[in-house]
């Protein structure tokens, strides 16, 4: 079956008119074969928005900018554009405009409303909410930018000024106190090219040493140990002499005062003097009569009867 040249040439322009179609809905994130959620919303400044922009909710893209015109009785600037009909755009939704015109990238956000309020009909409009314009911000913050710029340049310019001056006069503090910064660096260096000998030879020694020790330990490292163990023993032994010292200088000390408040028959001889004579006289005494019995034992012994001895 062979088919005509018109109906070649007709079905080649209807199938290109539905490959046109579906990709403008594609790169316009809308359906390609459900139907649109056509929407209004009124700006006082388009901002540099055009047919095409995409329209967003919360950074994702929902659908795009069908056209924009001025409202012949308003003056306003009219946006028409179409999003997903799956959005629940409801009331209380409001429109902005983003981006920088000046490099081309503008679109427009939408900050839906509550989830329970009425959806706004198709062809609804959509309350407008001024964006923030940072190029415009930008605009009417630059003459004071400006100002601090050229204020912060003068100061500088003063600053290096001031410096040159202190750099190029030759009795100025600034170089002064470079000269006498160079003139001790320069002792430093003539000290130290002196001294080089002299300082390598303890660095010498004290290499040397360190080796030494380092020797020491590592052949006796055994012995040191066993040393430190048995001075920490010694250490542990003095204190528990030492504590048996307290405890003794202790009962030493209470005995003392137990004398000293004439407690016991010594402290009572120490502190009563009339005791200690008494008993002196005492043992005089004892010590004539067994000096008299040693001489005349007969007095003694001749009232004694034999019987009574023994």
């Amino acid at each position: 079956m062979k088919f005509s040249n018109e109906i070649k040439v007709g079905l080649t322009i209807i199938s290109a008119t539905v490959i046109f179609i579906l990709g403008v809905r594609y790169f316009e994130d809308l359906p390609l074969f459900d139907s649109t959620y056509d929407l209004v919303a009124e700006f006082d400044n388009a901002g540099g928005l055009i047919g095409g922009n995409i329209v967003r909710v919360n950074g994702v893209s929902v659908g795009s900018v069908k056209d924009v015109y001025i409202s012949d009785t308003s003056g306003k600037v009219m946006v028409e554009f179409h999003v997903d009909p799956s959005i629940p755009v409801t009331e209380g939704t409001y429109a902005t405009i983003a981006g920088f015109d000046a490099l081309g990238v503008v679109r427009m956000d939408l900050v839906l409303g509550p989830t329970d309020a009425p959806r706004i009909p198709e062809g609804g409009l959509v309350a407008a909410a001024t964006g923030a314009d940072l190029m415009a911000d930008l605009s009417d913050k630059a003459p004071g930018m400006i100002e601090d710029v050229n204020a912060v340049v003068g100061q500088l310019n003063r600053v290096l000024a001031e410096t040159n001056t202190l750099l190029s006069t030759p009795d100025s503090d600034f170089r002064q106190s470079l000269s006498a910064a160079r003139g001790s660096v320069q002792q430093i260096e003539g000290l130290l090219a002196a001294e080089r000998d002299r300082i390598a030879t303890i660095l010498a020694n004290a290499d040397s040493l360190t080796s030494g020790l380092n020797a020491a330990l590592g052949d006796n490292g055994e012995a040191v140990a066993d040393l430190i163990a048995q001075m920490e023993e010694t250490m542990a032994t003095l204190n528990d002499d030492l504590e048996l010292f307290h405890e003794t200088n202790s009962q030493l000390n209470e005995l003392l005062e137990k004398l000293n408040e004439g407690e016991g028959t010594l402290g009572l001889l120490i502190n009563d003097p009339s005791m200690y004579h008494r008993m002196d006289s005492t043992i005089s005494g004892l010590n004539g009569l067994i000096a008299d019995f040693q001489a005349n034992p007969g007095r003694y012994l001749k009232e004694m009867k034999i019987v009574d001895m023994f």
